[in-house]
């Protein structure tokens, strides 16, 4: 079994010891896996979507399928998350997930693409997937804090988030090179093996113990209530939200946008790709960034960085530059939300943790059924270019909610009654 952190330090760790630290590690290796997984499968679902219909509006309702019952699920499993032991949830929830990956590879190896009775089952699986993926959210991010010295929590975060930009970066490259070479077929089958990666890897971890005695009051209205008393509070979510709607387009408007550069299929990975490789370019350093910049201030830049590549891609004429403004996408999105992020877990208290990580997951995820549809819609409706005009906009708002954040970083607000 591997060990416990060791106490919290005040000096932070270089990244490598955290990498190799027994018990954050697996975590980052068993994410890696599974969320480069989960990006082999974005990209096949919305190619093989696209290529059974040529609509930019069902493959958005991929996302709708996979993120919609976040919104609805995510408060109830923050509760959870404040109740119960956050690894076994944590297992309990990519179970789930790995069953419907698992589904639907069964599905196209015996029935082919081709023989797929439309696009239906694959929105289904996402469906099925994206009900694991409410229950792990919470969880996922509530036990950040526990892996890791308090001193470390930084480069926890953006670590963590880096196995999400790496996987968008390394998922898609192999989804593409799978699609070109043996199909479809063996895409999902991947996807569904690589959830046994997390699953190993929580399986073996043990994280400190935390203090979550707190109120005593672990309801959802309770935590709504916590939140609510704090403004701080609602502006990070405001702005973790609005990274989240504005990277919508790297799913919904990818398809549509290489059909418009002349490119196919393998061009969807490499502009997912790009996005994944500029995030992970910026990571190891964003620790460093945050603390000699200041939170809030690197979240308004990563976020105006975010508006800068979308606008990039909306205007290339050529795929060279469509995959430079992907980059910059990739780069201001991981500056943007891992300040938020950190922001958010520095304020709160550990017995309220996982509720409002709950809300961090729906405005981070269950925003995108709403981004997907209107960024699909108006690709379809106007056409690729001008849809990526909604994205820029959400994105601009980030930043005005990250300089609004700069000065009011006081004290959390106290336990309201409820």
């Amino acid at each position: 079994m591997a060990d416990s952190p060791a106490p919290d330090a005040a000096t932070p760790r270089p990244v490598r010891a955290l990498l190799t630290d027994p018990t954050f590690g697996p975590w980052f290796l068993g994410n890696l896996a599974s969320n480069s997984g989960n990006w082999l499968y974005n990209v096949t679902a919305a190619v093989v979507v696209f290529n059974l219909t040529g609509s930019a509006l069902l493959v958005g309702l991929v996302s709708v399928a996979q993120f919609a019952s976040l919104a609805v699920l995510s408060p109830w499993a923050g509760a959870l998350a404040d109740r119960l032991d956050r690894r076994l949830l944590l297992l309990a929830s990519q179970s789930v997930a790995a069953a419907s990956a698992t589904a639907i590879a069964v599905a196209v190896v015996v029935l082919g693409v081709d023989g797929l009775p439309g696009a239906w089952p694959v929105i289904a699986a996402s469906g099925g997937i994206g009900v694991g993926v409410a229950f792990a959210g919470p969880a996922l991010n509530a036990l950040v804090p526990a892996l890791v010295p308090d001193a470390d929590l930084e480069d926890a975060v953006a670590l963590t988030s880096l196995t999400f930009n790496i996987g968008r970066a390394l998922g898609p490259a192999v989804g593409g090179v799978l699609l070109a070479t043996v199909g479809a077929e063996v895409a999902f089958v991947a996807n569904a093996v690589s959830f046994l990666a997390l699953i190993g890897a929580l399986a073996v971890i043990r994280p400190r113990e935390v203090d979550r005695s707190g109120s005593g009051d672990r309801s959802v209205r309770a935590g709504l209530a916590y939140v609510r008393a704090d403004g701080v509070l609602v502006l990070l979510l405001v702005g973790v939200g609005a990274v989240g709607f504005a990277t919508d387009p790297i799913n919904t408007l990818a398809p549509p946008l290489a059909a418009a550069l002349g490119g196919g299929d393998g061009l969807v990975a490499f502009l997912v790709s790009a996005f994944g490789l500029g995030a992970a370019a910026v990571a190891l350093l964003a620790g460093r960034a945050q603390r000699r910049a200041g939170l809030a201030t690197v979240a308004t830049g990563g976020s105006l960085l975010l508006a800068c590549g979308l606008a990039l891609a909306a205007l290339a004429p050529v795929a060279a530059l469509a995959l430079v403004g992907f980059a910059a996408m990739g780069a201001g999105f991981l500056l943007a939300l891992t300040s938020l992020t950190a922001l958010l877990q520095r304020r709160v208290r550990e017995d309220v943790r996982g509720r409002v990580m709950a809300l961090w997951t729906v405005a981070f995820l269950g925003t995108r059924p709403l981004a997907a549809l209107v960024d699909g819609a108006a690709a379809d409706a106007f056409g690729v270019r001008p849809a990526f005009g909604i994205a820029i906009a959400v994105a601009l708002l980030g930043a005005a909610v990250g300089r609004a954040l700069q000065g009011r970083m006081g004290a959390p607000a106290p336990a309201p009654r409820v």
